[in-house]
């Protein structure tokens, strides 16, 4: 079975050979330092009580401590707070400095907040780094001025973590400081400001958003085109419309994808020429985030792009055109559609993706097609098949949606089945799991 498509923003459904944006998704994305992971803890620490493992802060052994911590954060045990903030400020260890700080965050204790503040002064900036984060993910109101003023620390890291955990407090306060963090020296803190401005949806944001797709750091600028496209105001389709439609490469490369899927976002139909335009761009990418937008945009007028863009040498766009056809639900395009989900050649996720596009579009003439595709090796496609053809109603599918729910060996492809059959009326026994 291959691995199957995951889903990214507004542009869902991607095919798993999407490696390359996803690695630069990877790197753009404002992937949160908040979440705390706690793994790989040794199963000595984790049967040892809370006071042995207190005890064990102080031991002399790295890793006791590191082992002690570890078990704490996984633990989340609150009476463990006071001395998990003393042995914050004396470990010499940065790494069993950043598990205490795991620790401090998973217990989301508020009695905590006092000493992660004053930690947020200590004089090595992984501790005040590790503080901002921990009073992130606590979120006690009272960090927020704290958190506001280590927007002014002089590193970068602190400053970093103070900008995403405003983010995560929220409230009126933070909207100014976050606004004057997209100006910071330090591109991470700018693309978290950014990012953290977009979920908070407050329109103001739209401004130093706008400011940010010409920063020099590509990052910041796709972050800033997704927080344009998250606050819906139209007033900066202009503006994303010329960042698609700009025929440079390099650095620009990942923000022209991101524009697109925010002028998708935004649903503005000025977008249509540049993103119809858009399909025959240099930059695979963009050539599958405009199809795409074209569909989630419904514009029908799209089509013939659109069928041309299902030929494209790149399965991602082809991927993306065949989703945008199903949404436009145009019966222009289901002989085409019909001729790739019955292609065993073809990728695997384009003949998926075909079937739930027939599915949509709910057209009688797809039914041999989608019965045929019932003998397909990746049981995604004989499941979808037998979904579209209950979709579309027609009762030729009957008796070859009662042999499937009997012989197909997979389980969910004889549900599927048997859901279909219900949907045209019948009343089949229950499916065999």
């Amino acid at each position: 079975m291959h691995v199957k498509c995951m889903s990214h923003g507004p542009a869902a459904g991607r095919p798993a050979g999407r490696t390359g944006i996803d690695n630069l998704m990877n790197r753009i994305a404002s992937r949160s330092l908040l979440a705390v992971v706690v793994a790989g803890c040794c199963s000595t620490a984790v049967a040892q009580s809370t006071a042995t493992l207190v005890t064990d802060l102080s031991s002399s052994s790295v890793a006791a401590r590191s082992d002690a911590a570890e078990a704490l954060a996984r633990r989340g045990d609150k009476s463990a707070t006071q001395p998990l903030l003393k042995a914050l400020v004396k470990e010499p260890v940065a790494s069993v400095r950043a598990q205490i700080v795991a620790a401090l965050a998973n217990a989301r204790d508020p009695a905590a907040v006092p000493g992660l503040v004053a930690a947020m002064k200590n004089g090595k900036a992984d501790v005040r780094a590790g503080a901002a984060r921990a009073l992130g993910l606590i979120g006690d109101g009272r960090a927020v001025k704290p958190e506001i003023r280590a927007l002014k620390d002089g590193a970068p890291i602190v400053r970093r973590e103070a900008v995403e955990a405003l983010g995560i407090l929220g409230g009126k306060a933070i909207f100014d400081p976050l606004a004057a963090a997209t100006r910071d020296s330090d591109s991470r803190v700018r693309l978290k400001a950014v990012t953290a401005l977009g979920r908070l949806g407050d329109r103001r944001a739209a401004k130093p958003a706008l400011a940010l797709l010409h920063d020099r750091s590509s990052a910041v600028q796709s972050a800033a085109a997704t927080t344009l496209g998250q606050l819906g105001d139209r007033s900066v389709v202009p503006a994303l419309m010329a960042i698609v439609a700009d025929p440079k490469t390099g650095e620009r490369f990942g923000v022209r994808f991101f524009a697109a899927n925010a002028l998708s976002m935004l649903g503005d139909r000025r977008a249509v020429p540049v993103l119809i335009k858009g399909l025959k761009d240099a930059d695979p990418y963009v050539r599958a985030s405009a199809a795409y937008s074209l569909g989630f945009l419904h514009e029908t007028s799209a089509v013939p792009a659109l069928m041309a863009a299902v030929r494209d040498k790149h399965v991602n766009v082809r991927f993306r055109a065949i989703q945008a056809l199903g949404a436009l639900k145009d019966r222009r395009a289901v002989e085409m559609l019909c001729r790739i989900v019955v292609n065993m050649k073809d990728h695997e996720d384009l003949r998926e993706q075909s079937a739930k596009a027939l599915g949509n579009i709910r057209d009688a003439r797809a039914v041999p097609a989608l019965v045929e595709a019932f003998k397909d090796w990746d049981e995604a496609i004989p499941k979808n098949a037998a979904i579209s053809l209950g979709r579309i109603g027609d009762r030729r599918a009957i008796a070859p949606l009662r042999t499937l729910m009997a012989t197909h060996k997979d389980a969910t492809v004889r549900l599927a089945a048997h859901d279909a059959l219900v949907m045209l009326g019948e009343k089949p026994r229950e499916a065999r799991r």
